[in-house]
C-alpha cells in the first residue's frame, strides 16, 4: 500500500514535528495552525530551510504510479437456433402375462424362520 499509493507520506509526520520543534524554537509564540499555513497555505518561498520545507509530509511527490490495462472487448456472439421437428411421443406397453395389480405384491412376503 505504501508503494502504490501516497500513504507512504504518513512515514514523514516525525520530519513535520521536528521542523514544527525548530519553528518553535524559534518563535516560541507560533501555533500550529500558523505553521501549518505557513507551510501548506499560500506560495511556496525559498528561504534557507527550504530543502527543509520540502521534506514535510505531501509537499512532494516522489513516485508515480501508472496502471494502464488493455482490455479487448470480445466479438458479439449470434446463436442461431433451427427449428425443431416436433418429437414423436412414445408410449410403453406392458405385454406380460402377470397382472399389474400383483406386481408390488411380490416383494412383500411374511418373515420366514
Amino acid at each position: 500500500m505504501f508503494g502504490a499509493t501516497d500513504a507512504y507520506q504518513l512515514l514523514k509526520i516525525p520530519a513535520l514535528i521536528n521542523h514544527f520543534i525548530v519553528h518553535r524554537t524559534e518563535n516560541p509564540d507560533i501555533t500550529f495552525a500558523q505553521f501549518f499555513e505557513m507551510h501548506y497555505n499560500g506560495k511556496i518561498t525559498i528561504d534557507a530551510d527550504f530543502e527543509k520545507d520540502m521534506q514535510l509530509p505531501f509537499k512532494t511527490h516522489e513516485t508515480e504510479c501508472c496502471i494502464s490495462i488493455a482490455t479487448v472487448l470480445p466479438a458479439p456472439v449470434q446463436v442461431k437456433f433451427k427449428s425443431s421437428e416436433p418429437v414423436p411421443a412414445e408410449y410403453n406397453i406392458l405385454n406380460d402375462d402377470v397382472p399389474i395389480y400383483l406386481i408390488p405384491a411380490s416383494i412383500f412376503q411374511p418373515p420366514r424362520v
